[in-house]
């Protein structure tokens, strides 16, 4: 789980330039990667694709609800405390006087007191995920060749798909192990080419920075080549255009991260994937819809006749059966394909 950004935005950068490893792992506009042979990867975070401009989830939205979860274990366990020891103790001061105990007195308020700490931060860590944003989209334009960011602070800017620094950065470091776990960000630069002004990351995190190329390439080849090489790989999209997810959507979204994986296996991921459930589904019912402004919509107008128009009206019937191995022929563009068969047969 990625949260590097959420929970401390990314570091401060007043007058921080880029990095020589940021430079030396530079993705560029217009460059293709090798592959070896491998195929790209949408990560399951396409809300929208067509000719025009896709829209893409963040980051933070494949494990949304995980930080509620704890948070509100906490956040519940440490209210209890606080007003166990400190109801106690105002009760007994009240009832006995002071003096009758002061030792007992002193040290349940010190105890309370270290809860009530965690109380304070068990509220600020859930108001990152919950009271917040539903989710953060990125639609990368390509008719207009920009990018449209709408930021964690509620900022929306739009900036030159060109003139944006892609990488591949170090979110954190385990130290035990020695192992580095890497996302693909966007600097925003100064005039002078080196300053960041923002940074926003893509939703996609590895153990390295090969294993993030597959992702790279998906957009770069949206932007570069069109919406025809990349669209037979999309599977799902997460069906938050303008609305919340389902609540039921959330549960096996959250799953999707072990798709492939042998069934044995299945049933321990669906038990844990059920335990953080109820705090996404607070996250989401907690949380403010984002809406692009006016000039963004009207940068990005779908033709109706728009070949590639695919959104999660294209979902498997079954994201349950899907999940579970038992839709592995489904893709997005055959149904999108489907559909408007059906529709032009129903005009005629």
């Amino acid at each position: 789980m990625d949260y590097d950004g959420l929970i401390i935005n990314y570091k401060w950068r007043g007058q921080q330039t880029l990095t020589q490893d940021e430079r030396d792992h530079q993705l560029k506009q217009g460059v293709a990667l090798d592959l070896n042979s491998q195929r790209i990867a949408d990560d399951l975070s396409v809300i929208r694709l067509t000719s025009g401009y896709m829209e893409l989830v963040d980051k933070y939205y494949q494990f949304k609800g995980v930080l509620t979860s704890v948070m509100l274990s906490v956040f519940i366990l440490s209210t209890w405390v606080v007003f166990r020891f400190w109801g106690g103790i105002i009760k007994g001061i009240v009832i006995h006087g002071f003096s009758n105990d002061a030792f007992y007195y002193i040290s349940g308020f010190i105890f309370g007191g270290v809860f009530f700490i965690f109380l304070l931060l068990s509220l600020c860590l859930l108001k990152k995920e919950s009271f917040a944003r539903t989710h953060y989209p990125i639609r990368f334009d390509r008719k207009n060749q920009l990018v449209h960011v709408f930021s964690l602070e509620g900022e929306i800017y739009s900036v030159k798909w060109n003139n944006i620094f892609f990488t591949t950065g170090d979110f954190s470091t385990r130290k035990h192990t020695k192992r580095k776990d890497y996302d693909i960000r966007g600097h925003i630069l100064d005039q002078d080419g080196k300053t960041v002004l923002k940074t926003f990351g893509l939703a996609a995190s590895a153990s390295n920075h090969v294993a993030l190329h597959r992702y790279w390439e998906f957009i770069r080849r949206y932007m570069d080549e069109g919406p025809g090489v990349v669209a037979d790989i999309i599977k799902l999209c997460p069906p938050v255009e303008k609305k919340r997810e389902g609540i039921f959507f959330g549960y096996w979204y959250a799953l999707t991260v072990y798709y492939g994986a042998p069934l044995v296996v299945m049933p321990i991921m669906m038990v844990l994937a059920l335990i953080a459930w109820p705090g996404r589904v607070f996250a989401m019912y907690t949380s403010r819809r984002p809406f692009w402004t006016p000039e963004v919509e009207a940068a990005c107008v779908i033709d109706p006749n728009d070949p590639f128009d695919m959104s999660a009206a294209d979902n498997p019937k079954s994201i349950a059966l899907w999940m579970l191995g038992m839709d592995k022929s489904h893709r997005c563009i055959d149904k999108m394909r489907a559909r408007k068969m059906k529709t032009l047969e129903s005009k005629n």
